[in-house]
């Protein structure tokens, strides 16, 4: 049997939203953008939302709406992908990097403060997998030393802390809706605040400081417009918002399937709790499930991660590996004084990380398949 690590089958509905929106004559950002935004806060209970083009478009413009700038340091997690670090650097700010929490995954909330100095403006806690970081002691902090909160929640939309969507926990929480993702645009994403003044800030530099766009020119409004700061080109069109539309209206479906497949994975391997970690999510918090990563025991297993990754390829059963520490990638080795950093769980918890398919399009019998490998694997190679 092969077992694809991710696969995106569309709906008969989405596709419609999107032939709809090519059909209206308007393309770019529109009325389907704004009905996007509003049905994720809807979803969320966010106050404020602001679409774009990608997620790493979204953390790059709440940090700058921030005010974070040259000469700034923001901390944020090793382990996380590399768009988490390269907003920070679109800023001229320096990323500052502290280990995580074993368990979770999350940056280690107790490591924080001993990092922080007169330069530290932000905070960039990223929900690693879909469970969300500890946002109660991150607040704590932030109020504490009077810093910026941004959520990078990638991938957590449909997740939330002690009965508080994702969506409402920071300052700025950013989503992304890449072709993976729980909500998919294609390419995309959204700012989330709680702040008319930031969202206001977001859209105007989205669009290249522009204060009108296309959409309200040939909507009725003037076309008289100013352009009253530097901007950027971030804004999503409505053919990829039309997408998210369709998406928006099996999200709920679509998470419950993907939280019967997280438990029935964790049901088929609860067994081998001796030789792997399973996914872990802190009591009070629900778990988006974007991911389900495993990590073997090195010690219990006769090789190495990478090898057992091949065998389960080999095998037929796609894998992935989230993530690759950022502090040991060539570009930020040349940019970021790593030498000082000293991030052992990172690396421990890196170097032994397996991420299994995990979609709502993943079959019960295909989830078993998975299992069933491993079982054989366990058997042939544990020591």
């Amino acid at each position: 049997m092969k077992v694809p690590f991710f696969r995106l089958r569309l709906s008969a509905q989405e596709k419609k939203e999107v032939a709809d929106a090519l059909a209206s004559g308007w393309i770019t950002s529109g009325p389907k953008v704004s009905a996007l935004e509003k049905g994720i806060c809807a979803l969320t209970g966010a106050r404020h939302a602001v679409a774009v083009s990608s997620g790493t478009a979204g953390l790059h413009l709440a940090l700058e709406a921030l005010g974070i700038t040259v000469g700034d340091q923001v901390i944020t997690t090793p382990y996380t992908m590399i768009a988490t670090i390269e907003a920070i650097l679109y800023t001229g700010a320096e990323p500052v990097l502290v280990d995580i929490d074993a368990a979770t995954l999350n940056i280690d909330p107790a490591l924080i403060e001993s990092k922080i100095t007169r330069k530290t403006k932000a905070i960039v806690a990223v929900d690693i997998a879909g469970c969300p970081c500890d946002y109660r002691r991150l607040r704590a902090i932030a109020r504490k030393y009077h810093l910026a909160l941004i959520a990078d929640a990638a991938h957590s939309l449909g997740a939330d802390y002690r009965g508080q969507a994702v969506g409402t926990l920071a300052d700025a929480t950013v989503f992304s809706f890449y072709s993976t993702k729980n909500l998919t645009t294609g390419e995309g994403g959204m700012v989330l605040t709680g702040r008319k003044r930031l969202a206001d800030e977001i859209r105007l530099l989205a669009l290249h400081g522009m204060t009108s766009s296309g959409w309200k020119r040939y909507a009725g409004g003037s076309w008289k417009y100013d352009v009253v700061r530097l901007g950027y080109k971030y804004n999503l069109s409505d053919v990829s918002a039309a997408l998210g539309l369709g998406q928006l209206r099996g999200f709920e479906k679509r998470q419950a399937k993907r939280a019967g497949l997280a438990n029935r994975y964790n049901r088929k391997l609860a067994d081998l709790g001796g030789l792997l970690d399973l996914p872990f999510c802190p009591d009070g918090s629900n778990h988006a499930w974007h991911l389900y990563v495993i990590r073997p025991i090195p010690e219990r297993w006769g090789i190495s991660r990478d090898r057992l990754i091949v065998e389960l390829e080999n095998r037929g059963v796609g894998c992935g590996v989230h993530f690759i520490p950022i502090h040991t990638f060539t570009h930020v080795k040349k940019i970021l004084p790593v030498g000082r950093y000293h991030l052992p769980i990172c690396e421990r918890e890196a170097g032994r990380a397996i991420s299994l398919p995990l979609y709502p399009d993943l079959t019960l019998r295909e989830a078993d398949y998975v299992c069933e490998v491993i079982h054989e694997l366990a058997k042939r190679f544990v020591g």
